[in-house]
């Protein structure tokens, strides 16, 4: 059995904080160590077929797709192969025939890659990195996926997309054959394996996953029970133990369509189990840096509060919402929506409302549960609009009975990863619009208000320790905390990549500073 011919070279919350924007923008790659195998046998007669083609009839027998490098198997050479009965990982050494290649499994998807060769000589220190930039798209359209996640296979490293798609990826050299994640809600994840000579700007295009009726096995007809059977299982759906991480965040106030101010900041964040009631989690700031335009400070003025803080609270799953309380029926009314994919897993989408006799400022969104072990995977949700406009005072702290707000909405998104057999926060948006005018005046300016915090690493079981000086007090406005600007400023941390609208923004605001500078 084997190959029949010899190849010789192949090229080939309860409510979160009302006065302020709260998006923890919470990057968590999937930490897949390397696993073995799945135990599939094969069964293979080929006769003068190419190496892709008999992959592909490997991944219908398997229910496994393969990714590799097209550099590594060359698509136009022909071969016989026969194979009968064989294990999955005999029947590719005899068909690629090159010790010098492995084999990832990572989810659903046997990734090929090549032996990592360490060269004599002295090592590369540990600081050296090469940055992978580019645009995350969906295929069919060409149209920017906006916070896409983007993971390092066995590495806590990762970063998502601006609201453009694009992101920049600081990867360490010592990180061997990295093997790069991109996943989006409702798209078919992409691994792309990441050789040495691979820099610079690259475009990866999403396909849209289309469910089959025959995939999806509704369990219970009643969202409500699904509902429930969920939040049984977050004990056990969650991390159980600390975690270690460190975020990227950032912050800003928009007049109109011009930004006032704009902060960012690397953070410590000390991770509480999710089991836990009497542990808050803690966060520290490691370096940061703002930038306002004084030039708007004749216009209303328009801070967020306790935006680092309060973020952590966007983690519905530790800090319950009301619709994720046990007597959420009683507020609510549920729906099924659809079933998507994410993570190459079926997922379904429940929609849910406040029921129409409650007159209270409530929530109306999407959850976003996993079909097999029915964990919250991502929820988008906001204040009724409706109700939220009749409410002037609800995002005020403090204020003049000169001006009038209206708000207009307030959104949020958070988004988990699995670590294991367990999740925790990878993502959370939110943004909050406003109408302001003053009381004299006929036409008002609209202010946008949105915070964002990704979580780039983090090592579970690791307690972090931050003191009480060091800690973010939940007062703390980060507008107000003096940060120089440095092109060079973030070294070697991951970052969300600012849009190009934003870019604008700040180059405008540097340039008006130095106008009025002596």
């Amino acid at each position: 059995m084997g190959r029949q011919k010899e190849r010789t070279n192949r090229n080939g919350l309860g409510h979160p904080a009302p006065w302020i924007l709260l998006v923890l923008l919470c990057l968590s790659p999937t930490l897949c160590a390397q696993t073995p195998l799945p135990e599939s046998t094969v069964s293979i007669s080929a006769k003068r077929r190419s190496i892709p083609q008999i992959l592909d009839d490997m991944s219908l027998q398997t229910g496994y797709d393969f990714t590799y490098n097209s550099a590594l198997i060359s698509p136009e050479e022909r071969i016989n192969f026969t194979v009968r009965d064989m294990p999955l990982s005999l029947a590719l050494d005899s068909l690629l025939q090159d010790p010098d290649l492995e084999y990832r499994t990572i989810g659903r998807n046997i990734v090929i890659v090549p032996v990592r060769r360490i060269p004599a000589g002295p090592a590369l220190p540990s600081s050296s990195l090469r940055i992978l930039g580019g645009q995350v798209v969906d295929a069919r359209n060409g149209k920017p996926l906006e916070f896409a996640t983007l993971a390092l296979d066995r590495s806590p490293l990762g970063t998502i997309t601006n609201q453009n798609g694009e992101f920049v990826l600081k990867i360490p050299a010592s990180l061997p054959q990295p093997v790069l994640i991109v996943s989006y809600m409702g798209y078919k994840s992409h691994y792309l394996p990441l050789p040495d000579s691979l820099e610079g700007d690259l475009t990866i295009e999403l396909d849209r996953e289309t469910i089959s009726l025959q995939e999806v096995v509704i369990r219970f007809t009643d969202p409500e029970t699904i509902w429930k059977q969920c939040l049984e299982r977050l004990p056990e759906n969650y991390l159980d133990e600390s975690a270690a991480m460190t975020a990227f965040y950032r912050e800003s106030v928009r007049r109109n369509a011009s930004c006032m101010m704009y902060s960012e900041a690397v953070l410590d964040v000390a991770k509480s189990p999710y089991g836990s009631v009497l542990e808050s989690d803690r966060v520290r700031i490691r370096k940061g840096r703002k930038i306002s335009d004084i030039s708007a400070e004749d216009t209303v003025l328009v801070k967020l509060r306790s935006g680092i803080h309060t973020s952590l609270d966007l983690d519905i799953v530790k800090n319950r919402p009301d619709f994720l309380d046990e007597d959420f029926p009683y507020r609510y009314d549920l729906e099924f929506t659809d079933i998507v994919s994410y993570n190459d897993r079926l997922v379904y989408v429940i929609g849910f409302h406040q029921k129409e006799h409650i007159d209270d400022l409530l929530f109306q969104g999407s959850l976003y549960i996993d079909q097999q072990s029915l964990a919250i995977v991502a929820a988008d949700f906001e204040f009724n609009p409706e109700i939220l406009r009749e409410k002037p005072e609800f995002f005020l702290v403090s204020g003049s009975p000169r001006i009038r707000i209206r708000p207009l909405y307030a959104r949020y998104h958070a988004e988990y990863k699995p670590l294991g057999d367990r999740y925790h926060i990878s993502q959370v948006r939110a943004e909050i619009a406003l109408k302001i005018r003053r009381k004299r005046d006929w036409i008002g300016a609209g202010y946008g208000l949105s915070i964002e915090m990704a979580v780039t690493d983090v090592h579970p079981g690791q307690k972090m320790d931050i003191s009480g000086p060091e800690r973010v007090r939940p007062n703390s406005v980060l507008a107000d905390t003096e940060f120089r600007f440095d092109p060079e400023f973030w070294g070697i941390f991951n970052t969300i990549e600012p849009e190009a609208s934003l870019r604008e923004s700040i180059d405008r605001i540097r340039h008006n500073l130095q106008e009025i500078q002596p």
